[in-house]
């Protein structure tokens, strides 16, 4: 897999690199916002993993670039996941928050390249899920997590739902965006469920 790996700190970039080289991967990195894009259009990636604070470019228009050419993205977090970020339309395949272990970065690399290369879509009453496009309903683009949320709901998986409060949530909110009757709730004695209005 070629990944282009990005971050200011450039000890922290050596050591990544060594790291995901070792699991099979050919790494390229960069340093700030400018070598991400100029890098990316120069050269065809498989995935960017990246900071969430990148110097001379706003993440939001490299992750926004990036989406057009269809390059799953990582962004690694300086803090916590937050609303805002899951429902920007303009977003990051998945996100992982400092401090981790790099076991954690290499699993979550190779579970982002797995779904984006399939092509499975899931559906349950009124909504779709296109898992290789992380798209909802062909309208709204999702993270990882909320695939994994909405996976495993559809097909009633077990999935740890403390972790999954903030995902819950922005899957909800882009259901109410997208006027489905389709909702996640919580069910006495059952736990969370995908339920219908009209139930």
């Amino acid at each position: 897999m070629k990944i282009l790996l990005a971050d200011p700190d450039r000890d922290f970039v050596w050591s990544y690199r060594e790291i995901l080289e070792q699991c099979g991967n050919q790494v390229t990195t960069a340093f700030d916002g400018a070598q991400v894009i100029n890098k990316a259009f120069t050269d065809k990636y498989d995935e960017v993993i990246m900071s969430s604070e990148m110097p001379r470019v706003n993440r939001r228009d490299i992750v926004q670039m990036l989406n057009s050419e269809k390059c799953p993205v990582i962004l690694m977090m300086t803090g916590r996941v937050n609303s805002d970020i899951l429902l920007d339309n303009v977003l990051a395949n998945a996100h992982i928050s400092f401090p981790f272990f790099p076991g954690e970065l290499t699993r979550l690399s190779e579970e982002v390249l797995k779904k984006s290369k399939g092509n499975q879509k899931i559906s349950f009453a009124d909504i779709e899920l296109d898992v290789g496009a992380y798209m909802l309903c062909n309208k709204i683009r999702v993270t990882n997590e909320e695939i994994d949320v909405l996976s495993a709901l559809i097909n009633n998986s077990e999935f740890n739902s403390k972790k999954s409060g903030p995902y819950i949530g922005s899957v909800n909110n882009k259901l109410e965006r997208l006027n489905k009757k389709t909702r996640i709730r919580y069910v006495m004695k059952q736990g969370y469920r995908l339920v219908t209005d009209y139930e």
